[in-house]
């Protein structure tokens, strides 16, 4: 089992991000922003190193938790 956390600032944004939701109002705009950049980062690491790649390390992480 992955014994890894969330840091507290994205848990923090993903938090505001569902309050916003839950409530109909719009995200605040340097929360979106730390968000985008976030999600770029992402996007960037998965084009460095593969779609492939990436799954089968999440494969693998998931056949060790069993």
């Amino acid at each position: 089992m992955s014994t890894e956390t969330v840091p507290t600032e994205v848990m923090s944004d993903l938090e505001a991000v569902c309050a916003a939701l839950a409530a109909r109002r719009p995200l605040d705009p340097v929360v979106a922003r730390r968000v985008q950049e976030r999600a770029e980062r992402v996007k960037e690491e998965i084009r460095r190193r593969g779609v492939t790649d990436i799954a089968v390390s999440l494969v693998r992480e998931i056949r060790d938790e069993e």
